[in-house]
């Protein structure tokens, strides 16, 4: 019994006599949460760590592919049987080329279009025209690249107006343009056109 009582004391005053540390450890940071391109996702979670500065990005820090449009149609008519832009008409064109020049990632599809009158066949070759001579116009005037711009004829399969009188005729004589961008269009309305709402 006093051999158990000396082995207990000599393990308290050994116990008291020990300095037990309790200041933590410090944290290791597992994670980069630095945010080096500015876009409000931390690096370690980043899949796109070079975001340009502005540009909108999901969840993974990465910007979205999808393909912003909007359709508009230029003021610009055409005679009947013709694809000849009357001189009148160069101010509105002018509007395009600026927009286009200002936001230089843009691209556009210029459609042509036609009244009914005539075949089907005459009037696609007929709006192609209409939409090449737009082109035409706007890389020779005003010196917008060739690769921004495509054109396709639409013939009278998207017409503006139902009838068969020569003002219903000579407004479905047109042109749409198509502006289409990788970047959100919502800050560069359209302020130089009115949208036509009966285009498709």
């Amino acid at each position: 019994m006093k051999a158990l009582t000396s082995l207990l004391l000599l393990l308290l005053t050994a116990c008291s006599s020990q300095t037990i540390d309790m200041t933590p450890e410090p944290t290791q940071q597992l994670f980069d949460l630095s945010d080096g391109d500015g876009d409000g996702i931390i690096q370690a979670r980043d899949k796109c760590p070079d975001s340009k500065p502005g540009v909108k990005v999901d969840s993974n820090g990465c910007g979205s592919n999808k393909l912003y449009t909007m359709r508009h149609r230029l003021d610009v008519n055409f005679a009947h049987d013709s694809y000849s832009v009357s001189p009148k008409y160069l101010p509105e064109i002018e509007k395009l080329a600026m927009f286009m020049t200002n936001f230089p990632k843009t691209e556009v599809i210029i459609e042509g279009h036609t009244s009914i009158q005539g075949s089907a066949q005459y009037n696609k070759k007929l709006s192609e025209n209409r939409a090449i001579a737009i082109k035409d116009i706007l890389t020779s005037r005003y010196h917008i690249a060739s690769e921004r711009i495509a054109t396709v004829g639409l013939g009278f399969d998207k017409l503006l107006l139902q009838g068969n009188d020569e003002y219903i005729h000579e407004k479905n004589r047109r042109i749409v343009a198509e502006i289409s961008s990788d970047v959100s269009l919502d800050f560069m309305k359209w302020t130089i056109y009115s949208v036509d709402n009966h285009s498709n």
